[in-house]
């Protein structure tokens, strides 16, 4: 337990980072090798980019895996879908790095109490809400790049034939048939 005035924050206990600190400023944080990551580990090459996602919950942190690479809490394994909650003293493995939670008695951890976190649940319908957004918005830009080629398409056939009509008295006179025969058709109709 850290003393009051410090914020909460994840300690490396191995490898060549051993002994870094890293402090919980704000949620939700990343860890991984990327410099945009609250908890960066760059010496250790199983980690990848953004490796997990760490949320505050009352009185600890949810972990969440983002990559294909393990992350484990206090020995278990968290997923993308079951992510696991970490209090203070516990550790997080990412890679080969092993860190520890250390939270203080006024952190961030210990001011969430009562706040309702998002469950796996909550979250699994965000990420499909989100992801579905994606795709109906890219469908729309699909849609509408290819409406507008086969539109300007389109209209360049019928100025081609166009031209080809004013242009061709053969054309001109075969054409002026057609229309004449399309109107008595369809002044029959009615």
């Amino acid at each position: 337990m850290r003393s009051p005035g410090y914020p909460d924050g994840f300690h490396v206990l191995n490898g060549p980072e051993d002994g870094t600190f890293f402090p919980v400023v704000r949620v939700p944080m990343y860890v991984g090798s990327d410099p945009g990551c609250a908890v960066r580990i760059s010496l250790d090459d199983s980690v990848s980019a953004r490796h997990a996602l760490v949320t505050v919950v009352s009185d600890g942190y949810r972990v969440r895996r983002l990559d294909t690479e393990p992350v484990y809490v206090d020995g278990k394994r968290a997923g993308m879908l079951r992510s696991r909650i970490v209090r203070t003293g516990g550790q997080i493995q990412v890679g080969q790095t092993l860190l520890c939670l250390e939270c203080a008695e006024d952190g961030l951890a210990r001011r969430s109490r009562g706040i309702v976190s998002e469950s796996d649940l909550g979250w699994l319908v965000r990420l499909t809400l989100r992801l579905a957004g994606r795709a109906v918005r890219g469908l729309a830009r699909f849609v509408l790049r290819l409406f507008g080629r086969v539109l300007t398409s389109w209209l360049a056939v019928i100025a081609c034939i166009f031209l080809i009509l004013l242009l061709s008295p053969m054309m001109r006179q075969w054409a002026m048939y057609l229309i004449r025969s399309a109107y008595f058709a369809v002044r029959h109709l009615f």
